[in-house]
C-alpha cells in the first residue's frame, strides 16, 4: 500500500501533474487546520464567559465602594445604591504596522502562547445611578448625593435619582 501511494505521488510531482499536487496539498492542509481547531479547546470560549462575571463584581465593588462613601454624607443616612452599565469591559489590543510603497497593513502583537498583546482594558462606562437613602427626601442632602456621583462617574444629573428610603 505504502508503494502505490508513493508511486502515485511521484506521478503527481511530475511537471503536467503538478496543479493537481498543489490542489491535493491544500486540501489536505485546510483539513488538518479544520481539525485542529475542532479539537483544540478554545480559551476564546473561557474568556467569553468570564466577562459577564467580571462586569458583575466590577459592579457590584463600585456600588458598595458609592454605598459606604454617601453614607458618610450629613444627613444621608443608610443607603443603598445600584448602578447600571452600558457595556462591558473593552479590550484595545497593540497593533504592528507594516508600510509599503502603496499600502499599509496592520495586524495584532502576537505573544509566544499566541494570545494578543492587550494594550489597554477600558472598564464598562456606567449609564446610571440610583441612590435610596434615609435622607433623600431632603433637596439639599439629595443635590450634594447627586453632585458627589456625578462629580465622582462623570455622569451627568439627569442620570442620578437620589430617592427618600422607606421607614
Amino acid at each position: 500500500m505504502n508503494n502505490e501511494l508513493f508511486s502515485r505521488l511521484k506521478d503527481l510531482a511530475r511537471k503536467e501533474n503538478r496543479a493537481r499536487l498543489a490542489v491535493l496539498l491544500g486540501a489536505a492542509a485546510m483539513l488538518l487546520i479544520l481539525l485542529s481547531e475542532l479539537f483544540t479547546p478554545s480559551e476564546k470560549t473561557a474568556a467569553a464567559s468570564a466577562a459577564p462575571a467580571d462586569d458583575n463584581i466590577y459592579r457590584q465593588q463600585l456600588e458598595q465602594q458609592l454605598s459606604d462613601l454617601i453614607a458618610q454624607v450629613e444627613g444621608a443616612g443608610k443607603t443603598t445604591v445600584m448602578v447600571t452599565l452600558e457595556s462591558g469591559e473593552e479590550t484595545i489590543y497593540a497593533l504592528d504596522t507594516l508600510s509599503g510603497q502603496t499600502q499599509e497593513q496592520q495586524t495584532h502583537v502576537l505573544l509566544d502562547d499566541g494570545t494578543a498583546l492587550a494594550q489597554t482594558v477600558c472598564t464598562p462606562r456606567v449609564c446610571g445611578v440610583a441612590v435610596v437613602c434615609e435622607g433623600g427626601g431632603d433637596v439639599r442632602v439629595a443635590a450634594r448625593i447627586t453632585e458627589l456621583v456625578g462629580a465622582l462617574l462623570d455622569v451627568p444629573s439627569n442620570r442620578i435619582c437620589v430617592e427618600q428610603r422607606r421607614e
